[in-house]
């Protein structure tokens, strides 16, 4: 198996930009260095994202904590994300688990000897981080069989679809995985390491099931987030969806469109149902709005639109290199500010198709 560090890795697409309040409240509220969300200043709803998903990385219902830690790096393995699967190498070893056991596991994930509980967790979130296709309800079944309750299985999908954002962002920008794969073997770390560890400790914390609050249930793709329910990330992601959709860097029918092809690349038909009806109020019949899905152009489309519809298609599986070359194409159009917010799109849009298994879990 191919050692993560080695992958092919293209040159950061994004300036990074200071931001001294919000890298404050990163730090205050997640217990990690702010220096990897300098990437996404300018674009405040997704900033506001970014701490959000952070905090929720480490929160916890019923999940076992470990097992949580191992579906990130499964995640992160199967997505060739050298950012994401870096910095879960160094927290984790900050928090004590033995650099050989994490190299032991990047090496032999698949032969690894574990429990027939924690294996099945683990295949199940290989099969939602693919999605190729989506998981179906048999998928569920087995993890029932193997003693995970409805809300246990509803929140194994929300740690797949945390680490799928992060994923999404940091390979779609080419965030320099470098420093933090390097940072284990610098002389100063041995010296912060207790004081990361025990910030890391008061930020990881287990929670009683958090229930949508009125009016959450509602709205775009809320048959998502229902699936999510009992679960903080549902509240997060329903921030996060409207914040996105109100946000005027990209037009709200291009957002929908970005949305609506990814949906369909993966055959998740309830999201792209959701998806063109919104479109359907934006100026854009079913008809043509099918044809645009099918083939990832129209004569109707502006500019912006026309490399944002194909880029997101292809946002859905890729090579890290090959869809960060693409996304540099693309920011030859763009500004900074305006191709932060179709990656965000995107990979909220990969995360809500994924995370739509969920609402199985109701039935």
């Amino acid at each position: 198996m191919t050692v993560i560090s080695e992958i092919e890795w293209d040159a950061c697409l994004i300036e990074p930009r200071r931001d001294d309040e919000y890298e404050r409240r990163y730090r205050q509220e997640t217990g990690r260095p702010a220096s990897g969300v300098r990437y996404v200043a300018g674009v405040p709803w997704l900033a506001e994202a970014l701490i959000d998903w952070s905090v929720e990385i480490e929160r916890r219902v019923v999940v076992d904590a470990e097992l949580a830690d191992l579906v990130g790096l499964v995640v992160s393995q199967d997505n060739s994300c050298r950012y994401c699967f870096a910095t879960m190498r160094f927290f984790l070893i900050v928090l004590g688990v033995p650099d050989a056991k994490i190299r032991r596991l990047e090496e032999q994930l698949l032969s690894v000897d574990f429990s027939p509980e924690q294996r099945a967790a683990l295949d199940f979130a290989r099969r939602v981080s693919r999605s190729d296709p989506l998981p179906t309800p048999a998928d569920l079944q087995t993890l029932r069989t193997h003693g995970y309750s409805d809300l246990e299985v509803a929140e194994l999908v929300a740690v797949v679809g945390i680490h799928l954002f992060f994923n999404r962002l940091s390979t779609l920008i080419a965030m320099p995985p470098q420093p933090m794969e390097s940072m284990t073997d610098r002389w100063y770390v041995r010296f912060v390491r207790p004081i990361l560890a025990l910030r890391l400790r008061n930020v990881r914390q287990y929670t009683k099931p958090v229930h949508l609050e009125p009016g959450e249930s509602d709205g775009p793709y809320a048959h998502v987030i229902r699936g999510l329910d009992g679960l903080p990330l549902a509240g997060v992601l329903r921030r996060s969806v409207d914040e996105m959709l109100a946000s005027t860097l990209l037009t709200r029918r291009c957002k929908l469109l970005v949305l609506a092809v990814i949906a369909r690349a993966m055959g998740c038909q309830r999201s792209e149902d959701e998806a063109t009806g919104l479109l359907s109020t934006d100026g854009l019949d079913r008809a043509e709005i099918d044809r645009i899905l099918s083939h990832l152009s129209s004569p109707l489309l502006d500019p912006i639109e026309k490399l944002a519809i194909p880029f997101a298609r292809e946002t859905v599986w890729y090579q890290p290199m090959q869809i960060q070359r693409r996304g540099r194409e693309v920011m030859e159009t763009l500004s900074r500010e305006q191709f932060l917010e179709l990656v965000g799109v995107a990979a909220v849009g990969n995360v809500l198709c994924r995370a739509s298994i969920a609402e199985r879990t109701l039935a």
